[in-house]
C-alpha cells in the first residue's frame, strides 16, 4: 500500500486533464472576442467611408451604399443594412451600418448565444 501511495505514474496525465478545457474555453474565447472586435472595426469604418462620401456628395445614396458595401465585402456579415439620413438644418449627415455576427463558437462558450445585431454610426458635417 505504501508503494502504491507514493507512486506518481499518471499524475501529470491527469492534471493535464483538469486544465485543458480551461484552457480551450479561454482559447476559443480570445478568438471570438478577436471576431467580434475586427467585425465592429469594419462596420466603423464602412460608416465612416459612407458618411465621408454622403458629406462631399449632394448625399448620392447609390454611392454612398456602394461605398460602404465595398468594405464590407470581406466581412462576412450577413443581413447588412445602410441607412443614410441628412442632411438637415444642422448639414449634418448621418450614415447608420447594421449587420448580423454569427459567432463560430456558438455552444462552446457558455452565455455566447448569437447571431448578434451590431450597428455602428457616423456623423460628420455636409460641405455642400
Amino acid at each position: 500500500m505504501k508503494k502504491f501511495c507514493k507512486s506518481q505514474k499518471g499524475q501529470s496525465l491527469v492534471e493535464f486533464a483538469l486544465v485543458i478545457p480551461i484552457f480551450i474555453l479561454l482559447l476559443f474565447g480570445i478568438i471570438e472576442f478577436g471576431r467580434l472586435w475586427e467585425t465592429m472595426n469594419v462596420l466603423t469604418s464602412a460608416a465612416r467611408e459612407g458618411a465621408r462620401v454622403a458629406a462631399v456628395t449632394s448625399p448620392d445614396g447609390a454611392r454612398v451604399r456602394s461605398t460602404a458595401l465595398n468594405l464590407l465585402a470581406g466581412s462576412g456579415l450577413t443581413g447588412v443594412s445602410i441607412t443614410i439620413s441628412g442632411p438637415g438644418g444642422s448639414h449634418a449627415v448621418t450614415v447608420t451600418v447594421s449587420g448580423t455576427y454569427v459567432p463560430l463558437t456558438n455552444a462552446v462558450i457558455p452565455g455566447l448565444v448569437g447571431p448578434f445585431n451590431l450597428t455602428r454610426s457616423t456623423t460628420m458635417h455636409w460641405e455642400g
